[in-house]
């Protein structure tokens, strides 16, 4: 007899959710700071530093964009019931929660752009037409294009939700998106100097869709044994090692300089990576970082520019810049979070409004929280 299907996740499911969230913050901050990578295909010709920071934030770093999506995808069709009413009440929202988010943090990377260009004397070599395009479409803070392709996610959802739901359409429709996936085939048009729509970000925010049918799945990769994630842990690590030792200098973000045998060891190690780092915040589930990682968003939002252009700034003046990584990455980290809390504390109208009413419940239980980049209607 099967067991009775689950209608909801676990609160410990939840709480795993939250857990990623911030592992998946810190990965994504790490990736921006990276301050030194190898510049040969050979990994015989690179420095331990440049392999390191190729190892940690060009490996398994990678795994973050795909769990945000995937998490994104989830909490959108985990309560979407497909009609056209659920599908306006959740545009509107994501528009609160992520389109004003972005508007807001784009608006303070140009007028910073703008500062920095007067202060030095350059000139503003930009029409007013293109200067628009950049603020609204492509913003100096890089992190922002994550958050454009959610937003054109959902307002293609009805049809993702469609596809998904049905499952000859659903084999077609992730078979195909899968398979771009792997190749690394980008069928979308470019945007003011940015894909319109990632292929990563489009097929787990599907797989998401799917997984509100199997959460009994999510739930038994959280529970793996010890035995089964130090076996799933070595295999990801081996498969990032062996990539880095085929192309050391390996590259896919706006890039073709690679062979599929690349970009297919580079895949597999998401494809394995995603679960696996699901099942070690499973493991580290606890009320201080729950809690902790209701500020992830507002980290997020600040870590890139100008914050990293100001860090690098200040640091080229004490250390060797190809090291920064390793001092920055923790430092901004540190700086963040410890300001998301003492906002958070004295002025959290400040906060809410920043991050589009995500007030991180810092000085509350934990009970159940969600995904930082994901809402939980």
């Amino acid at each position: 007899m099967n067991p009775p299907v689950k209608h909801d996740l676990s609160p410990e499911a939840k709480q795993t959710f939250s857990v990623v969230g911030l592992l998946a913050t810190v990965l994504v901050v790490g990736i921006h700071y990276k301050s030194d990578v190898p510049d040969q295909p050979f990994a015989s010709l690179a420095t331990a530093n440049q392999l390191a920071q190729e190892f940690v934030f060009g490996g398994l770093a990678r795994v973050a964009v795909p769990i945000f999506a995937f998490a994104a995808g989830l909490f959108y069709f985990r309560s979407d019931d497909g009609t056209f009413a659920s599908y306006k009440t959740k545009l509107a929202g994501r528009t609160r929660t992520v389109l004003i988010p972005y508007f807001i943090v784009a608006s303070v990377a140009m007028l910073f752009w703008l500062f920095v260009r007067r202060a030095e004397g350059k000139p503003i070599d930009v029409t007013a037409p293109q200067f628009v395009t950049t603020w609204l479409l492509r913003p100096p803070a890089e992190q922002l294009w994550f958050l454009r392709d959610l937003m054109i996610l959902v307002a293609i959802a009805p049809a993702i939700g469609w596809f998904c739901r049905r499952p000859v359409a659903c084999r077609i429709f992730i078979g195909a998106v899968a398979t771009a996936w792997v190749v690394d085939w980008q069928v979308f048009p470019m945007l003011a100097g940015w894909r319109s729509l990632q292929m990563e970000t489009l097929l787990f925010f599907s797989l998401g869709c799917i997984a509100v049918s199997h959460y009994d799945v999510i739930e038994r990769i959280g529970r793996s044994q010890t035995s089964t994630i130090v076996a799933a842990v070595t295999l990801w690590m081996s498969l990032v090692v062996v990539k880095i030792l085929v192309r050391a200098n390996f590259d896919m973000w706006y890039c073709d300089d690679h062979s599929l045998p690349d970009v297919l060891l580079h895949q597999a190690s998401i494809v394995v990576g995603v679960p696996v780092l699901f099942a070690i915040a499973w493991r580290m589930r606890s009320p201080w970082l729950v809690r902790l990682s209701g500020g992830s968003f507002f980290v997020y939002l600040v870590h890139e520019f100008p914050l990293r252009a100001v860090a690098h700034r200040i640091s080229d003046r004490f250390i060797d810049h190809d090291y920064s990584c390793w001092i920055l990455t923790p430092l901004v980290l540190v700086g963040c979070y410890t300001a998301v809390v003492l906002i958070s504390r004295f002025c959290p109208s400040a906060i809410s409004m920043l991050t589009g009413g995500r007030i991180p419940g810092l000085q509350s239980k934990p009970v159940g929280k969600l995904s930082p980049l994901s809402e939980p209607n």
